[in-house]
Parts: structure tokens; sequence; C-alpha cells
């Protein structure tokens, strides 16, 4: 069932074949409860969770009918303190979440992958996150380098700035 969230699966459970993994475009509402159990304690961000974002999409990554992991990408600018030129096309990474039982079996990996596919197709250049201390492995993994040290802010777990450039810009 596309776009619907169904109860996350027992501990261990994890696609056995190409077939039991689906990742695709979907609506917001989609990944809300997924997003919300998985990323506290930070406060639940109501739909439309981004509603200023100038340019926005979301994905998902199914085992069968179940919604295993999401992401959101939107067109935002990284601060220009941290080595970016404004372009209007940088894309952000919010509110990935992976259920607790298809962590390490390939569903936020097809969530940024199939993301960065997204953003390439839509001219993005540069795409960007504030990812936990304890994801540092799996953006290492898909290419970002570590922008500057650990964050903390109240009300957040611990995180890092991270980027990966997917492009280059034609002016000169």
């Amino acid at each position: 069932m596309k776009g619907q969230l169904t109860h996350a699966p027992v501990t261990g459970q994890f696609p056995t074949s190409a077939t039991d993994l689906h990742v695709c475009l979907i609506s917001e509402e989609a990944g809300l409860d997924l997003r919300t159990s998985e990323l506290a304690p930070a406060p639940p961000k109501p739909v439309p969770a981004y509603p200023h974002a100038k340019a926005l999409f979301h994905v998902g990554a199914y085992c069968g009918s179940v919604l295993a992991s999401v992401g959101t990408f939107t067109l935002e600018d990284m601060d220009p303190d941290q080595g970016s030129q404004p372009s209007g096309r940088s894309w952000r990474i919010r509110g990935m979440a992976t259920a607790k039982g298809f962590r390490r079996h390939g569903f936020a990996s097809a969530v940024i992958e199939h993301g960065l596919r997204e953003i390439r197709r839509r001219g993005g250049l540069l795409v960007w996150c504030n990812g936990r201390t304890t994801a540092i492995s799996f953006y290492r993994h898909h290419k970002f380098e570590q922008i500057g040290g650990e964050r903390r802010l109240p009300g957040l777990q611990p995180h890092f700035r991270f980027r990966r450039i997917i492009g280059q810009s034609h002016h000169p």
C-alpha cells in the first residue's frame, strides 16, 4: 500500500529479495508517523513541516507494504559561513528516519540515493544536512563530508553538518 504507514515490523525483518525493497516519492503525510516516532526527542513538526520551502519532495523506502525509511529534501542554501556560496541549487536533507527493525538493511541508503537522483534531475549542485552523531558512518559511506565540530542544541540529539557536491556550476 504505497503512501500508507503500516505498523513497524518485528526486529530483524528485512528484504529477502530485491522485490521486497521499493523506493518512491511519497506524500509528507505518509511519512509523518515514522518521522515522529524515530526522530524523538526532537519535537514532531506538523504537516506541512516546511511551509516556507521554495521546493521540496519526500522519499519513502518500503519493505513490501511497510514504510521502512523516509527523508525530505528541501531546496535550501547552506549558511555562507560554512563555505557555501548561495546558489539556489543547494538541497537540504530533513527528517531522515528509519524504523528500528529496518536499520542497516539498505532502506535509508535507498532513500538517500533516490533523493540524490531526483536532485540531480532538478539541477541541484550541493546536498547538505545536519546528521546525528550516531549517523557519521552512514553519511561518510554516501560520500558526504563532515563540516566543523559536533553541534549540541537544546532538545536535539548531538549532530554534525555534512555536505556532498553532486554537480558543477556552468557559470564562470
